[in-house]
């Protein structure tokens, strides 16, 4: 009912009618597809819902409609739809599906963004696992559904807990639909003619036989452990794999920082493969066309050409090919900037607002658009190729440090752009930015911003979506079942990685120099020295630090609260929001946390005891 005079339908193949004037009228839908509810806020704005994921709006009472893309994935048929409100619509399918629309505080209206509702009662899936019928709405946040068999549930927090609730039938009723007539009466129809009626808004009544009494100790402990031991296993989980990420990174990093190599070792080198392999394609085939077309080639062209690959692959690299190769890297560079100008210059920014133009570049449609990290790398790529080129192209037969007089008081910068270490500098920009800023943000920006969880579960469940092994079923079921799982590894993991990064650096220099010369001198690459030479070492003089970080981490995964993640510190806030116990649930909280961080102390002093090297140390002493 769109008024008292005024009503719409809808139907198979995108039937649309509306009857007014006393007369029907069809609509014209657009689409083949069967539509199977429709819901209106008023006498204009209203949606309509379909098989396979079909969501329709209309902003004129009905006369016209317009496609909205439903979430990513989404393939059900939304069978029941509820246009509750201007901030707030839901939507139902008939695979168990909760289907949701936020009007934002930045303009976005109700229905042109939907998102699959993640169900942490159901280990945060998207889909209860059965099939739905209705949904009815009676507040922003609390609603009830219906379906086959049985079912009525309720949540009175957006579906993020769906609670069955009891009916006096059996099981075998096959409910129809649900109306809630205010916040409190609700009516239920099923099959058989049935009618089922609620003054509580379909929510159970509280039975048994004891009321907790959460004002005595033992009572609210009772209450309370479980809920904390569920959330400190889950803060174990993410900490054990936050800490093996963060050590393979830390790993990575810190040799990548150590690495010696030089832009001027790099330009020296006397097998310079990349122009060699740029050479050969280029005169085999001139070989080969001329000696098609002219006969065979010309023993001075043929001698010029060989002293040229020679001279690649044997001599020290010359001057002018030194310069010819910058020329080639800052035409690409150049190019691979101009193809992001358009993209910049549509982000409107003005002045300084350019520093946030990262940001825009890799999102620039918002909400409703996609995130790619392409441009962006273009951009980086783009610069790094055209300073390289600049500095290759005003290359000299030395390598000598360059001066730049300021325009002011006459100061002059030193500064030597061939000492420049490549790896090293990647390394740096990594652990500057992990350390400079907030863990909470970075939560915040992974999970959301970045949607790392759902960027890895898809891929990953459709990877292993025909494997029938056990080691497929446990990932799939412990790891990839949660996206807020998932992000709060990432999330520690790259943080402790640029932390980790530092402190085995630090052990790598509290190594002797002459341990890497002795490794060098006997005919190993840098890399094999450091895997077989300098590591075990280092690792072993870096676990006291070491073990302070893990403690720390530890203690920062309270943190993965804010992504919704059910770990020990929101565990303990769900049930003080039960309990109305604050001292006692942030007490057990504090004392589950010290012993878990106290028995990680002390394992790691006694593996710091085990593997001490006398005289070695990051500090030098025992």
């Amino acid at each position: 009912m769109t008024s008292a005079t005024s009503l719409v339908t809808v139907g198979p193949s995108g039937a649309i009618w509306q009857y007014q004037s006393e007369a029907w009228t069809q609509r014209d839908s657009g689409i083949a597809s069967d539509l199977n509810d429709i819901s209106f806020l008023d006498g204009s704005s209203g949606f309509a819902v379909g098989d396979n994921g079909m969501i329709l709006a209309t902003d004129d009472g009905g006369q016209s409609w317009e496609y909205r893309e439903a979430p990513e994935g989404l393939v059900a048929n939304i069978v029941a739809v509820d246009y509750y409100s201007a901030i707030r619509a839901y939507a139902i399918t008939d695979e168990g599906h909760i289907v949701k629309s936020v009007g934002t505080p930045t303009g976005t209206a109700v229905g042109f963004v939907w998102e699959l509702v993640e169900i942490e009662s159901e280990g945060r899936n998207t889909s209860l696992g059965l099939e739905l019928s209705s949904i009815d709405v009676s507040s922003v946040n609390k609603f009830l559904v219906a379906g086959p068999s049985g079912y009525v549930a309720l949540s009175l927090d957006g579906g993020n807990i769906i609670t069955p609730q009891m009916n006096p039938l059996p099981n075998v009723t096959d409910f129809n639909h649900v109306s809630t007539l205010n916040l409190f009466d609700a009516v239920l129809v099923g099959d058989g003619g049935v009618i089922l009626y609620s003054e509580n808004a379909g929510e159970d009544e509280s039975i048994g036989f004891q009321v907790v009494d959460f004002s005595d100790f033992g009572q609210f402990v009772d209450y309370s452990k479980g809920m904390l031991i569920d959330g400190l296993i889950a803060t174990i989980k993410i900490v054990v794999f936050g800490i093996m990420l963060g050590f393979f990174l830390g790993i990575t990093l810190s040799m990548m920082k150590t690495a010696p190599t030089t832009l001027k070792e790099i330009a020296q080198l006397n097998r310079y493969a990349l122009v060699r392999l740029l050479l050969l394609p280029i005169c085999a085939i001139e070989a080969v066309t001329i000696g098609l077309v002219n006969g065979p080639m010309p023993a001075t062209r043929e001698a010029g050409r060989l002293r040229t690959l020679s001279a690649t692959s044997t001599g020290p690299l010359n001057t002018v090919a030194l310069r010819v190769f910058g020329l080639g890297m800052l035409g690409y560079g150049t190019k691979l900037l101009l193809a992001v100008v358009p993209v910049v210059r549509a982000l409107n920014l003005d002045g300084w607002d350019y520093i946030y133009a990262p940001i825009g570049i890799i999102n620039p449609e918002g909400v409703t658009g996609p995130i790619s990290f392409v441009p962006f790398l273009r951009v980086l790529l783009g610069i790094a190729l055209i300073l390289l080129g600049l500095l290759f192209m005003t290359s000299k037969e030395s390598f000598p440090k360059r001066e730049v007089r300021l325009p002011f008081r006459g100061i002059t910068v030193k500064w030597n752009p061939w000492g420049v270490r490549p790896l090293n500098a990647v390394a740096t920009v990594y652990t500057d930015i992990f350390r400079n800023t907030p863990l909470l943000v970075q939560f915040l920006f992974i999970h959301f911003g970045l949607q790392l969880g759902k960027l890895v579960q898809g891929p990953a469940e459709a990877m292993l979506a025909g494997s029938t092994s056990f080691l497929a079923e446990f990932i799939i079921d412990e790891f990839l079942s949660d996206r807020a799982y998932i992000s709060a590894i990432f999330a520690l993991g790259l943080n402790s990685g640029a932390y980790q990064c530092e402190t085995i650096r630090g052990a790598i220099a509290a190594i002797p120099s002459g341990q890497m010369e002795a490794g060098r001198s006997i005919g190993l690459n840098y890399m094999q020295t450091m895997r077989r030479v300098i590591m075990p070492q280092a690792i072993r003089i870096c676990i006291p630090p070491m073990g302070n970080e893990m403690v720390n981490l530890v203690l920062n995964s309270s943190l993965a609260m804010v992504i919704g993640y059910a770990e020990l510190t929101r565990k303990g806030k769900l049930a003080i929001a039960i309990t109305w116990q604050v001292f006692w649930g942030w007490g057990m909280v504090l004392i589950s946390y010290f012993i878990v961080t106290w028995t990680l102390a002390l394992l790691l002093r006694y593996l710091e005891n085990k593997t001490r090297i006398p005289g070695l140390g990051i500090s030098g002493g025992a």
